[in-house]
């Protein structure tokens, strides 16, 4: 195993995003009660990150053929590029799969029980007898369940209450990624050919999202969040269209985690006393609009 290849794999590039995905729903719940526990972040990070590492190379190792005539795919699949051989991979996976899932029972009953969803759910998609990826409707499914159960992971590390649990704003969340990542699988920069011979999928997952946005934007006491967002998105997309037409598609995974970095520093921006502040006015807005809509239907 080259020394490339610790480092540029396809579980050393994607670990960095599950656990921003983890920590999303950490920072809820944090923000929420104030309660938290080191130890357990750190363990169930860790578990998952690691239980995922096993599941992406035993992607690449089924798919290490296809992967060797895909040009953006060969410079980051180990396995398909060489660096890492066929027998180490399957001695990764093994280490990655029994480490992965030790840390992620310690770190307690309710996260084991949702790592072995994600494990579960992930196998289903790949795995060659069942290999789920291949039914195109189906996959998009398997996907958006699979990213609900990563955004919700850190919040039922802690509890399983669903208190306060802004499900509708997961559901946009894992909505709009996978409609990312049925971009990203149809490797190309030309997003109207996309929609195009996907809009049987692309338009009712829009919908979707559109929905759940404004459905959280109503309901959740952070208005300023979707502002911060939104602000933030805005430049993003606009380095990203850029950066593209010169790096190709090579930017789609950077600026995939862009945009969890921009989700989680916006709530992590609401312990700023002039957010919070603008946050309350905006949120007194927000009931005052609810009050009118309320009024306007009522007297119908």
């Amino acid at each position: 195993m080259s020394y490339r290849a610790i480092i540029y794999n396809s579980a050393t590039l994607n670990a960095p995003k599950n656990i921003l995905q983890f920590l999303f729903g950490v920072i809820l719940y944090v923000s929420l009660t104030g309660d938290y526990n080191l130890l357990k972040i750190v363990l169930a990070a860790s578990g998952l990150s690691l239980g995922l590492g096993a599941i992406y190379l035993f992607n690449d190792l089924t798919d290490y053929e296809d992967d060797k005539k895909n040009l953006m795919k060969i410079s980051w699949k180990a396995i398909a590029n060489g660096s890492i051989s066929i027998q180490t991979a399957k001695y990764l996976i093994v280490i990655l799969s029994v480490l992965g899932t030790l840390f992620s029972f310690l770190a307690g009953i309710n996260f084991f029980v949702i790592f072995a969803s994600i494990i579960a759910l992930n196998l289903l998609y790949s795995y060659p007898d069942i290999r789920l990826k291949s039914h195109k409707n189906t996959s998009l499914i398997v996907i958006t369940v699979i990213q609900i159960l990563k955004f919700s992971s850190g919040w039922f590390l802690f509890t399983t209450s669903f208190k306060g649990f802004p499900f509708p704003f997961i559901l946009s969340l894992s909505v709009g990624y996978s409609l990312l990542f049925l971009y990203y699988k149809n490797n190309t920069t030309n997003a109207k050919k996309i929609i195009k011979e996907n809009r049987l999928r692309v338009y009712p997952l829009s919908l979707l999202l559109l929905i759940f946005l404004l459905i959280s934007f109503f309901m959740y006491a952070f208005p300023v969040v979707f502002l911060l967002i939104l602000g933030m998105s805005v430049p993003t997309i606009l380095f990203y269209t850029l950066s593209k037409d010169y790096l190709g598609t090579k930017v789609n995974f950077a600026f995939m985690y862009a945009g969890l970095i921009i989700i989680l520093l916006s709530f992590l921006l609401l312990s700023v006393p002039t957010v919070t502040a603008t946050n309350d006015t905006l949120l007194s807005y927000s009931n005052q609009l609810k009050e009118i809509l309320k009024n306007a239907y009522l007297n119908k």
